[in-house]
């Protein structure tokens, strides 16, 4: 089989090929699919008393909703793991392939009822996000029913990762797959949800920067990094309506994650996470925002930690040696500017040890509030022209400066001008 697109009909191949011993997507078969299909149906109960089922089926009589309606859907179950579904002549509206279910035929229709994200019979969405009708073939609507077999749980509903590899996505959901069978053949739902306390966006990259995925240390890691990056995503149809939350990461930022991990730097997230509640409440969603924002963009750190380091009146505090690190293998891995970033500890070094400390305080004063009026190239050419000042520079430095969004190499520049002794000394 090939990936569709979809997220989560890929995420439900992935799982079905998995669960089969494929090593690839490309390796699964409609038989495949449907033995994974039996499975969920002879562990619905399970599912059920786990309160796992509650976020993929909401109007749905395996979930105590419309019990009337259970023997018809009982029969749709067991005609779509069996491959006796009636068919008709059309496009699926996830794959394009021909034939989908014939839900007149079938007595059953291929609604709401099994899908994640459903808002109503008839809004958008209503079955997945962007697909607006109900055409759909046995394959895709069976990707979607084993969802519930490898999608871990937290605060804001099950969540996945979405690769565009047919090889990568089976390894993808491969934790899932490890928790949610443990849970189901002990009866006992320790480990599904997540530990991350947060919600949204920041709670998607908390548990993504801590995946053994990108741990090449860990043997369930990938084999590789996604060429094309990954999408975390986690949805819920509860409480004020159906939605979800996404966060698209480049290959550069996975790369990333595995050497944060590698270093033992990677609980640094969380401790910016506590920060920003602490000192920052009311703009804690603005500050997540930006942080998730310049990991999913490939933009700077810098200008995110510059905030946190200058914090509110009174609290300014140095950059500490684990931040130091971090910004360092971000600059380098994710942004790939590692000569930036060199450039700029080297001149960083040099007001730190080499000028005299009033000289010295007052550049890092003048830096630290660098207006629209006065750039960072001004700042450095009238000190290096009082020659007591001790401040040089060299001509590369001076390209690595000038090159790149101005916020960002200021914002740089002043954070390793401000980190702990111990930091810097690389």
């Amino acid at each position: 089989m090939k990936l569709t697109g979809n997220p989560f009909v890929d995420a439900g191949l992935g799982i079905a090929a998995s669960k089969a011993g494929c090593g690839s997507v490309e390796e699964l078969s409609s038989d495949d699919l449907r033995r994974s299909v039996q499975h969920l149906h002879a562990n619905i109960l399970n599912l059920k008393n786990l309160k796992i089922l509650a976020s993929f089926w909401v109007n749905n009589p395996f979930m105590g909703k419309n019990l009337g309606q259970k023997p018809k859907f009982e029969g749709f179950l067991r005609d779509l793991e069996t491959g006796r579904l009636p068919a008709k002549a059309a496009s699926c509206q996830v794959c394009g392939q021909s034939p989908v279910i014939n839900e007149a035929a079938a007595g059953c229709q291929a609604d709401r009822s099994w899908f994640p994200l459903a808002g109503s019979g008839d809004s958008d969405p209503c079955t997945l996000p962007g697909l607006r009708g109900k055409a759909v073939c046995a394959d895709c609507l069976s990707a979607v029913m084993v969802l519930p077999l490898g999608c871990r749980s937290c605060p804001d509903g099950p969540y996945f990762i979405h690769v565009n590899e047919t090889d990568l996505q089976a390894q993808a959901v491969s934790e899932g797959i490890a928790v949610l069978a443990a849970a189901i053949s002990a009866n006992a739902g320790a480990g599904i949800t997540h530990g991350t306390a947060l919600r949204g966006r920041i709670a998607l990259l908390d548990i993504v920067s801590g995946s053994v995925l990108w741990d090449h240390s860990q043997p369930a890691r990938m084999t590789r990094i996604p060429e094309h990056g990954a999408t975390i995503i986690s949805f819920s149809n509860r409480g004020t309506g159906a939605c979800f939350n996404e966060l698209h990461l480049r290959a550069q930022a996975l790369s990333f994650f595995g050497a944060i991990t590698e270093a033992g730097v990677r609980g640094v997230f969380l401790d910016w996470v506590k920060e920003v509640q602490r000192n920052f409440k009311k703009g804690s969603a603005l500050y997540f925002d930006q942080l998730c924002d310049c990991v999913e963009e490939r933009r700077s750190l810098a200008p995110f930690l510059l905030a946190l380091v200058k914090g509110t009146r009174d609290r300014e505090r140095q950059l500490r040696s684990e931040e130091h690190k971090m910004l360092q293998i971000y600059e380098d891995i994710a942004l790939q500017k590692k000569e930036r970033f060199d450039a700029l500890q080297r001149l960083a070094r040099r007001v730190r040890r080499e000028m005299p400390a009033r000289y010295a305080d007052s550049f890092v004063k003048q830096l630290g509030n660098l207006g629209s009026k006065r750039t960072l190239l001004e700042l450095i050419k009238e000190f290096c022209k009082k020659e007591s000042t001790g401040l040089t520079i060299t001509p590369s430095e001076l390209r690595v400066i000038d090159n790149g969004p101005a916020n960002e190499v200021a914002s740089l520049l002043y954070l390793l001008c401000m980190t702990e002794e111990d930091g810097g000394n690389a």
